[in-house]
């Protein structure tokens, strides 16, 4: 038998960051994770900003988790060698008056002026409808997951830390968290959407997301100066090429690129550029959103050796770094108040779903 002090299952942005944080805390961990095609940290867009675009309000303590998630992938790059950080504002593009109107309000009567920092005028931007203008928000940009991903699973290989199979639950003993010839003070599933197929979690209430992303080329804009945002993203990746994205469905979970999905795209992105572009490439990953849009990190009420942080969702990029520290913290020091570990909401949860509480 072979001793660690976690088993973390998954490799996607959660089970990265929460394995990452173990270990830098000084615990052995071993990660188990198969390359999935429709894992949604790999083809996500990696956004981070502090603001919900649709109704101009902070986004849930953003104050708190903008910050740390920036200093932390920023430790993270040196830590791998790697660059994959890019901070780059957000352009909220108004569609109309009113739109227009909404925003210069809330900037002014509700302190919106620590993240917006300032409007463009109309017809600033030759490639974009921009007749009504928009606003400017930092700070703000995006992940490259894929690279960090990747550097972090070489990173994990090089330290013998990393597992590639897919996790076999008839060889887990869940109450000694015993898995195979290992074992563990606790195994915490990071699956992603694939947590419903889990026997343990599989009472949580994720909504499956299936989201659709298209790459394009505009030949007259190498590349713009900010992400913009109206009803979809724009996202520049350099050379002329941009990450345009995305699309929301809740009855497909496959990495199947759609008909539906790449025409939606289209046609809103017909809304926002001015110019001529091309498509060049598309992909689909499936996302662990919640129907309360609350993340689920905790123990399991009865098995306390089996732990799970999921639900990252849309905002994975912003909050998952603050509540991996927050939750390896409670994981491996328990103090007695852990605010954002919520065991229990978790024991909420399993209770409406098991009726035994």
């Amino acid at each position: 038998m072979t001793n660690v002090d976690y088993i973390v299952v998954g490799q996607g942005l959660a089970g990265s960051l929460l394995a990452h944080d173990l270990i830098e805390l000084g615990k052995s961990v071993l990660v188990i994770d198969q390359h999935l095609p429709a894992s949604a940290s790999k083809v996500a867009a990696g956004l981070f900003n502090p603001v919900g675009m649709k109704r101009c309000i902070p986004s849930n303590n953003a104050s708190v988790y903008l910050p740390h998630s920036i200093k932390r992938f920023q430790q993270l790059e040196k830590k791998l060698d790697y660059s994959f950080l890019n901070l780059v504002p957000m352009f909220k593009l108004f569609s109309n008056q009113e739109v227009q109107n909404m925003w210069q309000v809330k900037f002014s009567n509700e302190g919106m002026d620590e993240f917006i920092t300032n409007f463009s005028p109309p017809n600033q931007y030759p490639a974009l409808k921009d007749a009504y203008g928009g606003a400017n928000i930092s700070p703000a940009g995006f992940l490259e997951a894929n690279k960090f991903l990747q550097s972090s699973r070489e990173y994990f290989l090089e330290r013998g830390s990393l597992l590639e199979e897919t996790f076999d639950f008839e060889a887990l003993d869940p109450k000694q968290a015993i898995y195979k010839d290992t074992i563990a003070q606790t195994i915490i599933f990071c699956e992603g959407y694939r947590v419903i197929h889990n026997p343990y979690f599989d009472w949580l209430p994720l909504t499956p997301t299936k989201g659709e992303v298209m790459i394009i080329k505009i030949p007259s804009e190498k590349k713009l100066d900010k992400i913009v945002s109206k009803g979809i993203y724009l996202l520049p990746l350099g050379n002329y090429h941009y990450l345009v994205g995305a699309t929301y469905n809740h009855t497909d979970f496959d990495e199947l690129i759609s008909e539906a999905g790449q025409a939606f795209l289209l046609d809103k992105l017909k809304e926002v550029l001015d110019v001529d572009f091309e498509q060049i490439d598309a992909k689909a990953g499936v996302r662990p959103t919640v129907k309360d849009r609350k993340t689920l990190v905790g123990l399991h009420p009865l098995l306390k050796k089996l732990a799970v942080f999921n639900g990252l969702g849309t905002r994975g990029v912003l909050q998952g770094p603050y509540l991996s520290t927050q939750f390896s913290t409670f994981l491996t020091l328990e103090p007695k108040n852990s605010k954002l570990t919520d065991n229990e909401r978790i024991m909420k949860l399993y209770a409406q779903k098991n009726e035994v509480f």
